[in-house]
């Protein structure tokens, strides 16, 4: 009984933190927070699977019938559906029709494959590799806010499953490249799963979700996850708001800004699953994170590298400001020494690479770039995998991540840090004097936000996204 008393009082402390839906100025709705008909295994021909040219038609005309409510204009909504979709990259002319490896590419919580299309665009275009590249839509997502509650982890495996056996027949092995959730899916089905055909090859693992910054068990409790909605609920009225830990807009066609308490459930039990496994870990890992990062502990990453990950040919690309440098002068060059396949960069240049603080540290306001009236103080959680030219996310995309100016009912400061195709089409913004001058990207802090120094924005991009490639393309031998 203490037990239990002393987990509710956690949640009552719990709540005014995360329930904030309510207050959040965006109102909850019934057709965008609701649940669609889309099925969660679109891959599925009653018992056997299907083709996956079959799979990606299917899940297409699913997500355009769910988008429907949300987006009426059929062009437009067409137009979406076609980047947020699975799909399968044309072999390069080179190939001659034949593909040499496969890899499949899976995204992260609240995400859809167009978080990967960068990527998947590089890869497939690689000389002399011949890569055969999948991207995969996991279960409750591309569609609606509402139908993140909807997955069980045992689906998201069997999605991550079916897309590594779909290669069977064409390929001889398969690379996997997860982003944060698809990154934690990635290493459960090689550390608990069984032998797949073709066998995975090797691990790219972006901004992967070993350690969350705010990670309270409540899958561990009985009905946790039920008794903090509940109470949620409670602090909201009974109304449906309490069932969401914020809602938002959702300006985002590519991501749901909205996030319901259950939506996290799955990937908690995958991580424990990952964390307890005893399997050796024995595959060639990739692993590319920023040391800011405030939705995963880069520092759990670090850990898991150096005690899970044997193989000699694995590397950590680890983006570490110098600021952060400079405020832990050894915690990064500590873990450098120890472990050398670990390489930090700390800015644009080439001779920006080492975990140890400048000797003669002067002051870099922005590191990681300068331009069009943006200064990149560090990189961020959501940005590792895209292109600084991607028309969405990038330097000069039409979607900014504010929203950590929403959460506080900060107007004037969230219309004036979003882009202006944002600014025009928000409901939020009609009306308000949006506040001026340059922005600031990156992993924005409390203290950031709360103060009344330049606007910051999360970071959607990856400035040394080219690096990156090169990296990969090295990786993969």
């Amino acid at each position: 009984m203490r037990f239990v008393f002393a987990m509710m009082m956690v949640l009552v402390l719990l709540a005014p933190v995360s329930g904030r839906a309510a207050e959040s100025g965006a109102a909850w709705s019934a057709v965008r927070h609701g649940l669609s008909a889309m099925p969660l295994e679109p891959w599925r021909d009653g018992t056997s699977d299907k083709s996956f040219a079959a799979y990606v038609a299917d899940t297409r005309a699913g997500l355009d019938a769910a988008r429907t409510a949300v987006e009426p204009d059929a062009a437009k909504r067409a137009a979406q559906v076609e980047l947020v979709a699975p799909r399968q990259w044309p072999l390069a002319e080179e190939c001659g029709g034949t593909a040499k490896d496969g890899v499949l590419l899976i995204h992260g919580l609240s995400d859809s494959p167009f978080l990967m299309k960068d990527l998947g665009d590089a890869l497939a275009r690689l000389p002399g590799k011949c890569l055969l590249v999948r991207s995969i839509l996991l279960p409750g997502h591309g569609t609606l806010p509402g139908d993140l509650v909807r997955p069980t982890a045992a689906q998201w495996k069997a999605a991550v499953r079916y897309g590594t056996d779909s290669f069977a027949g064409q390929v001889g092995r398969v690379h996997l490249v997860g982003f944060s959730t698809g990154a934690t899916l990635a290493l459960d089905l090689v550390l608990n799963g069984a032998p797949t055909a073709p066998p995975v090859a090797s691990l790219i693992l972006l901004s992967p979700s070993i350690g969350l910054t705010n990670r309270f068990p409540l899958h561990r409790i009985p009905f946790g996850f039920e008794l903090f909605q509940a109470i949620m609920t409670a602090a909201s009225g009974f109304g449906p708001e309490g069932h969401w830990l914020r809602i938002d807009e959702d300006q985002d066609f590519a991501k749901a800004e909205s996030f319901p308490v259950m939506a996290p459930r799955p990937l908690m039990e995958v991580m424990t699953e990952v964390e307890t496994s005893t399997r050796p870990l024995t595959l060639p890992v990739l692993m590319a994170f920023a040391a800011e990062d405030v939705t995963v502990d880069s520092l759990a990453s670090l850990d898991f590298f150096h005690a899970r990950v044997s193989n000699p040919d694995s590397r950590v690309l680890l983006y570490v400001a110098p600021a952060t440098l400079a405020a832990q002068p050894d915690l990064y060059a500590a873990r450098e020494r120890r472990d050398h396949r670990i390489v930090c960069l700390h800015g644009l240049g080439g001779d920006d690479v080492g975990c140890a603080p400048a000797r003669s540290p002067a002051a870099v306001t922005c590191p990681f770039g300068d331009q069009a009236g943006t200064c990149i103080t560090a990189l961020s959680h959501i940005g590792i995998p895209i292109s600084p030219t991607n028309p969405h996310y990038g330097a000069t995309g039409d979607y900014r991540n504010c929203l950590a100016y929403s959460s506080r009912k900060d107007w004037p400061r969230f219309c004036g840090c979003v882009t202006a195709e944002q600014r025009a089409g928000s409901a939020l913004c009609r009306g308000v004097l949006p506040a001026s001058g340059p922005v600031r990207l990156g992993e924005p802090t409390k203290d950031d936000i709360a103060t009344n120094g330049p606007l910051t924005a999360r970071l959607g991009y990856n400035p040394l996204f080219d690096r990156l490639v090169d990296k990969v393309a090295d990786f993969l031998k």
